[in-house]
């Protein structure tokens, strides 16, 4: 299927500042880019010249749908660019608009949770705002590390459903190993780590990978704490090993979705691809059986001191609600 280019201007905060009590943003016209690129900053760097402008308030614009919240290297790509192919559905993966709120770079760590709460909303409604008519589902995706910070996207966007994607933290620790993530590089700055995970530098694991240890464990003792809290009926968990079967199965008709005869082979057509890879054409090969292969003694020690409890405990909540 061709994507459909949209040829009426569709503005978007490409990234976000505080300046003098104001919430400005550089903005991008993301018209003319394909929708279906694995990543919404691939579609901005596909843009024209962008500006600097104050970032508008919320309006009437829809709250989303639901929010796509994950581990990391768990398969969470393949279901927001599935979704992204339902003609209901506004997708809007990892915006780093909404990342530099949550960020410990610049002023942002610093300022009231009152005034990233609002920056948040701001942002959302901006992206929902580019939404065709036809699209009545916004669904907003995180960045992985943005799971760090429950407390403040409730607050944000209270009510909203989340969907939570995740896999074994042995699995994800061979990914990052292999292939490190840029906010792994945070390690390296034990104040700016501190902040990350939010305690103090003391607490900051000492190399890279025992930091993201320590950040995937944070993320599923997070989720754990808001299932518990919320009940398992504002949660949707979906584990790396029930897709892509779980995108029919469970995660459409969560969502109230039915798809037509074309949108169904779509998905299965998206299932077989690798989810990351911008032209579609690369094979998806499941990795399960590789990365338990590949997993060293104190890789596994990591996994079992700083994640695994988590997950185990996770896993338990989600049979006991019956998502299997």
């Amino acid at each position: 299927m061709e994507p459909v280019l949209s040829a009426v201007p569709q503005p978007v905060p490409a990234r976000l500042h505080h300046e003098a009590g104001r919430i400005t943003a550089d903005w991008a016209d993301i018209a003319g880019t394909d929708p279906g690129l694995p990543f919404f900053d691939d579609r901005i760097a596909g843009a024209g010249p962008g500006w600097r402008a104050e970032l508008p308030l919320t309006g009437d614009a829809p709250a989303p749908a639901a929010l796509i919240l994950h581990t990391g290297r768990c398969g969470s790509t393949l279901v927001s660019r599935s979704l992204s192919l339902l003609t209901r559905c506004h997708v809007v993966s990892e915006p780093q608009a909404l990342n530099d709120v949550l960020s410990v770079d610049g002023v942002w760590p610093f300022l009231p949770a009152a005034t990233k709460v609002e920056a948040l909303r701001r942002v959302a409604a901006a992206l929902a705002r580019i939404a065709r008519p036809d699209q009545d589902r916004f669904i907003l995706k995180l960045s992985s590390w943005n799971a760090l910070h429950l407390p403040l996207l409730d607050q944000a966007f209270p009510g909203v459903p989340k969907l939570f994607v995740y896999r074994r933290p042995d699995e994800i620790l061979v990914s990052l190993r292999d292939r490190p993530a840029g906010w792994m590089r945070r390690a390296a700055h034990r104040m700016q780590a501190g902040l990350f995970l939010g305690g103090t530098p003391s607490q900051v694991a000492d190399t890279p990978l025992a930091f993201a240890a320590q950040v995937l464990g944070r993320i599923l003792a997070g989720v754990v704490r808001d299932v518990e809290r919320q009940g398992a009926g504002d949660w949707l968990l979906v584990p790396y090993e029930a897709l892509p079967q779980a995108l029919t199965t469970q995660i459409l008709p969560w969502l109230g979705l039915i798809p037509t005869a074309e949108e169904a082979d779509r998905l299965a057509h998206a299932a077989g691809r690798h989810a990351k890879d911008p032209t579609g054409r690369q094979r998806f090969e499941p990795d399960g059986t590789r990365k338990r292969a590949a997993v060293t003694a104190d890789l596994a020690a990591l996994a079992r001191d700083l994640a695994d409890a988590h997950h185990d405990r996770l896993e338990h909540l989600r049979l006991q609600a019956g998502q299997a």
